[in-house]
């Protein structure tokens, strides 16, 4: 096990690449993305300090089906791929707990592609700015607009517009480059029944969800 810093933007795996290492994320928060042949990208799954990436496929294929990168830089924990596997093939129960998270990610991106088809614009983005804040227990997302455009699947100017309207109720604040949550219980209404349906399976599946405390 080796703790290392995550920068910003750092890519851990690209579609059909080989998953040799396991990432055990402590105060980075990675995003796993659908790349399109054109470029653009829709976020699926988050994982923060609750979870890990990379498990499913050391487990099974090996290959990488989505780009994951480094959505907020912080710490993380990397083992190799072959070292974790050799330790659940020796240990059911070890085995059991990286499939229950695996499964905990998976129903995330489930609900992920029911929010993008069903829920407008605002309320992905109140939840998406509710789970960063629950992964950092800050109140200041660092990040750009562009960067949140891609990460609810739609173009800037329709970013800006959810963000104008965030900001006139007094839910958030924008600076240079960082989102503050002002009133957490008002961006919570304004989000869809998707964020506490993510964290209903982390609870149901690994027994805790992130929490901003």
């Amino acid at each position: 096990m080796h703790e290392v810093d995550l920068a910003a933007g750092e890519i851990l795996y690209e579609p059909d690449h080989i998953v040799d290492l396991v990432w055990f994320p402590n105060t980075a928060v990675l995003s796993v993305v659908t790349l399109m042949a054109d470029g653009r990208t829709v976020e699926s799954d988050t994982v923060g300090y609750e979870s890990v990436t990379g498990a499913i496929s050391t487990l099974g294929t090996s290959v990488s089906v989505n780009r994951t990168f480094v959505q907020i830089p912080g710490a993380a924990v990397k083992i190799a791929a072959h070292a974790v596997r050799r330790q659940a093939n020796q240990s059911a129960g070890f085995r059991q707990l990286l499939i229950r998270h695996s499964q905990a990610n998976l129903a995330q991106a489930h609900q992920s592609v029911a929010c993008n088809a069903l829920h407008g614009v605002t309320q992905r983005l109140s939840r998406w700015l509710l789970t960063s804040q629950d992964r950092t227990a800050s109140d200041v997302v660092e990040l750009t607009q562009q960067y949140l455009a891609t990460m609810v699947g739609v173009q800037r100017t329709t970013i800006t517009q959810a963000l104008r309207e965030l900001t006139s109720m007094g839910l958030v604040e924008q600076g240079r480059r960082r989102i503050r949550i002002l009133d957490r219980a008002g961006l919570e209404a304004s989000s869809c029944e998707c964020y506490e349906a993510v964290r209903a399976h982390l609870e149901r599946l690994i027994g805790h969800a992130p929490s901003r405390h």
